[in-house]
């Protein structure tokens, strides 16, 4: 697959490397983010030293193998390995970093004191460090007590591909509708090498792509890859994490019901949850747009990540399937539900792209996300609400409740979704007296959709995307 959408990046490393001095780069992110692939397509062209650092070798097997690709002395030592490249080589590139933890870990001083004696020297060398071990990497350069803390220039988090940059990529497929670019969205996110799969000539929709990645009895290529971007983070732990991860994918993700993993020890889990949230980076924390996160008691978790929701949902859930060959069984359970998991992840689509377009809504806002409450009065199994999205301005008193719906809609579907929108919007306590109130639907598809704008209403739907 050719290279993507990496100005930014390339901007920032193209500076670095005119820069005088000794320099170094840390880039760090989730695996198959792209991490390795700027590296190199940014070093093409220059000489430079790859030295990649496996997790299951010693030593002296690392410091024979570097040499022979190399074609440099034989050390019998990572600190004159080092030093070595750091005197002779101008561009030299770290490839899966953390692994040293696992040859040796007092290397990380080593590294500090020959990254110090090159500052100081002011050597012209570039030194770029990877690794797709998220919570090692950040430990290892943002980590107070760490030897190597303050030692890099520039400390990069290698973002995933927007949806304009899938949908190019779609596009120099053949694949053009916005519907696939959606479906493709919502399981892959911005994960570039996944997208490598369309190159397979069996993929003629998403749906059999899915089958011949994770369905196909042969060969289901991507059966194990939650486990793999997981289990490399969480180590010993791996099972508890991905208990709650289970849970959260599976619909309970409050503590109480999270809790329940823990025997109801709501500390445990909220311990867990942190952790998961702050150093692994793999859920957040949702709570009502109206409500002030740090006090807020109705929140709700949520895995961050596309695939890692896909996989749960779909293949972590139906273990028991694939050990019983019952794959034929399972696409078919996918193929029943994968609509209704497009519509979940619609809402987050479809609010990416109202922040993206601001310009297109009738007030600047200085929040937006998902809005639920109790319904106070009411019977119980009915006295709860929920609206997609609120967008609100505390200054201007200026609110808009959208609706999001994943399918084809008319103009009479629209008032209909649209009289419930106004229903709801009343049991949202913000400035209820002095407010001004907007309304809109993001939808698949919305016939009508001019109409509708006529009435002053904000309508959006995938060909406006």
């Amino acid at each position: 697959m050719k290279f993507y959408n990496r100005e930014q990046e390339f901007e920032l490393l193209d500076n670095i490397s005119m820069s005088a001095g000794f320099k170094l780069v840390v880039i760090y992110g989730r695996r198959r983010i792209g991490k390795t692939r700027l590296v190199r397509e940014f070093l093409k062209g220059k000489d430079f030293a790859y030295i990649f650092v496996p997790k299951y070798k010693t030593k002296d097997l690392f410091l024979k193998e570097i040499s022979l690709n190399l074609g440099i002395p034989r050390f019998t030592t990572v600190y004159d390995l080092v030093k070595f490249l750091f005197e002779t080589k101008k561009y030299i590139f770290f490839d899966e970093f953390q692994n040293f933890y696992d040859i040796d870990k007092g290397i990380y001083s080593d590294f500090q004191q020959l990254i110090d004696e090159c500052k100081s020297m002011e050597k012209d060398t570039k030194v770029f460090i990877s690794g797709s071990s998220f919570s090692l990497m950040k430990k290892t350069f943002v980590d107070y007590a760490h030897p190597l803390y303050g030692r890099a220039d520039v400390l990069l988090k290698l973002p995933p591909f927007d949806l304009n940059t899938v949908q190019t990529i779609l596009a120099d497929n053949n694949i053009k509708s916005k519907e696939e670019l959606i479906r493709y969205y919502a399981v892959f996110g911005g994960i570039p090498k996944y997208y490598e799969f369309l190159e397979m000539p069996e993929a003629s929709s998403f749906e059999e792509l899915a089958r011949l990645l994770f369905f196909d009895k042969r060969m289901p290529l991507l059966k194990d890859e939650g486990r793999t971007v997981l289990v490399s983070e969480f180590g010993g732990e791996y099972r508890t994490y991905f208990s709650i991860l289970e849970a959260i994918a599976g619909g309970r993700s409050t503590l109480s019901q999270i809790a329940d993993i823990f025997e109801g020890k709501s500390t445990v889990a909220s311990r867990y949850l942190d952790i998961l949230r702050k150093e692994y980076e793999v859920v957040v924390r949702e709570t009502p747009i109206t409500d002030d996160p740090r006090k807020s008691r109705s929140g709700v978790y949520k895995i961050r990540d596309p695939f890692l929701r896909f996989w749960f949902a779909f293949v972590k859930r139906y273990e028991s399937y694939y050990e019983q060959d019952r794959t034929t069984e399972l696409f078919k359970i996918f193929n029943k539900n994968f609509d209704a998991f497009v519509g979940f992840a619609f809402e987050d689509i479809a609010k990416g792209f109202l922040e993206k377009n601001s310009n297109l809504l009738p007030f600047s806002f200085d929040k937006m996300g998902r809005q639920w409450g109790k319904i106070r009065g009411a019977p119980k199994g009915k006295n709860t609400y929920e609206i997609d999205i609120v967008a609100l301005n505390n200054d201007t008193k200026e609110i808009l409740f959208v609706e999001c719906k994943w399918k084809d809609i008319n103009e009479r579907d629209a008032d209909k979704i649209l009289a419930d929108l106004k229903e709801k919007s009343c049991f949202v306590q913000w400035n209820n007296d002095d407010r001004k109130e907007y309304f809109g639907l993001v939808a698949r598809k919305i016939i009508g959709k001019e109409r509708l704008r006529e009435k002053g209403l904000v309508v959006f739907d995938l060909d406006d995307f």
